[in-house]
């Protein structure tokens, strides 16, 4: 970093997953391009659940939400950390996002949702939910989900409807932010 500094040029470190407030600008486009779509097709969606590891997508959700008063609530599964500490991480991003943005709406505590009970034994390591939400999904939707993010975060969609958590007859976003090749990581975990 130093040594390219001194031949004048101007080197950009991009922390893990992206997760800044640049980073985050992405899934903040995301929202809008979202929200275009559903109102060009009339569907109305009530809840938008998200991966949340390292803060980024979940935040950049949160904050393009607010941008264009969407009103739907984001319900990130953690990946990694405990509720407490994930949700304070994801609202401090979320606000640096939304000041990049010009956004003037503050985003206020209970905006951020976050839910810990499905990261299991820790970071990337298999759960059995998140090995029943990735059969699911791909034997009955061809949807391929990787173990680690959307593996876990289905496994927290699919236990939040079993047990109700979301209003009766509500339509929920998922959202599907890649990484199906980590599966031939992880072939053992699914035989």
């Amino acid at each position: 970093f130093e040594a390219l500094k001194k031949e004048g040029k101007n080197p950009y470190i991009i922390p893990g997953g992206a997760s800044n407030d640049i980073g985050a600008l992405g899934y903040a486009a995301c929202v809008e391009e979202t929200m275009a779509q559903l109102n060009d097709l009339r569907l109305k969606i009530d809840y938008i659940v998200v991966p949340s590891g390292s803060g980024g997508t979940h935040a950049g959700i949160v904050a393009g939400m607010i941008g264009v008063n969407g009103g739907i609530p984001v319900y990130g599964i953690n990946v990694s950390r405990v509720k407490d500490v994930q949700e304070e991480l994801v609202l401090d991003l979320a606000g640096k996002t939304a000041e990049k943005l010009g956004i003037k709406n503050v985003i206020k505590r209970d905006e951020v949702i976050c839910f810990d009970q499905y990261v299991g034994p820790g970071y990337s390591l298999p759960t059995d939910s998140m090995v029943e939400a990735v059969k699911l999904f791909s034997q009955n939707e061809a949807i391929l989900l990787d173990p680690v993010y959307t593996g876990k975060a289905a496994a927290g969609l699919i236990d939040l409807v079993r047990k109700n958590g979301f209003k009766k007859g509500s339509n929920v976003l998922f959202l599907h932010t890649g990484g199906s090749p980590a599966l031939y990581e992880y072939l053992e975990t699914f035989r």
